[in-house]
């Protein structure tokens, strides 16, 4: 108030030498800012760089932190979009991961990432159409058996035995072939390709039995919430009943109970673990 009632009763002259002088300040101020800049620059892609680095080794929490801080300081780098994508599916969000996609580009691991994506999501039909393009020779077996998932889960399993020649190992064979056997093998495929809503959701339409009980409990173990282990638990009680040796569900029963806080049952079961495999009844 001050300055403008000074600026007010001076001069002409006084006031065209404020106003010069403003205009100075102005300029060398955004003169220092734009000369700062690219240094400024240069330091934030150097941190997302070295965030998406450490995401590697975190766990899954603190990988989504990561790629979230490394997106906001280099949103020009998709190493950063892809990984905050993946941490997004494998926590059930796909949804939201396929969004995160639009901003990571057309790279290969981004295409890769995205037909993953529209097989959580259950759009059958469009990831069996995109997985078009991973059936051709030069791809990764794993790109290649992950066409192969798209293609059974849309009913399309004819045109999975044409896929095996592309395969360059027996054992990428041998998934693709268990991927067209059935549902419930199809539903250990996807699991083991690390699509467990897929995965889950043709679980849910299979009849009761050890097997689908057991990776049902598996996929909701890994997602660790108090309601999750619950089911787990459930599940895993009606597994060990149809089964009363099934050493795996016993054990994945043991930490259920366990991390559940249930430290005496957790214990009981280690006993009958034991003797189990000792050959004791």
């Amino acid at each position: 108030m001050l300055l403008s009632n000074q600026i007010m009763h001076s001069s002409p002259t006084s006031n065209t030498k404020i106003l010069v002088l403003a205009t100075v300040v102005i300029i060398a101020s955004a003169a220092a800012l734009a000369a700062s800049w690219p240094v400024a620059v240069v330091a934030a892609r150097a941190q997302a760089a070295s965030l998406i680095g450490e995401a590697g080794s975190a766990n899954s929490a603190e990988a989504a932190t990561d790629y979230q801080l490394a997106t906001r300081l280099d949103p020009s780098n998709p190493a950063g979009f892809v990984g905050l994508a993946h941490t997004q599916i494998l926590a059930g969000h796909a949804d939201a991961a396929l969004v995160t996609l639009d901003r990571a580009g057309e790279g290969s691991e981004a295409g890769r990432l995205r037909l993953r994506t529209l097989i959580e999501l259950g759009r059958t039909n469009e990831a069996a159409d995109r997985a078009a393009s991973f059936a051709v020779h030069g791809r990764s077996d794993s790109d290649i058996l992950l066409a192969g998932l798209a293609y059974a889960l849309a009913g399309r399993t004819t045109d999975i035995p044409a896929l095996i020649p592309l395969v360059g190992s027996p054992e990428a064979a041998q998934r693709l072939s268990r991927a067209s056997s059935g549902d419930l093998p199809l539903a250990a495929e996807l699991y083991a390709s690390g699509l467990p809503e897929s995965s889950r959701t043709l679980l849910m339409k299979q009849p009761t039995s050890f097997e689908r009980n057991l990776l049902l409990a598996k996929i909701l173990y890994a997602r660790h919430s108090q309601p999750d282990l619950a089911s787990a638990a459930n599940y895993l009680k009606i597994a060990v009943a149809l089964d009363p040796s099934g050493i795996a569900a016993r054990q994945l029963l043991a930490s259920v109970y366990s991390d559940s806080s249930l430290h005496a049952e957790s214990a009981a079961q280690t006993v009958l673990i034991t003797k189990l495999q000792s050959g004791r009844p």
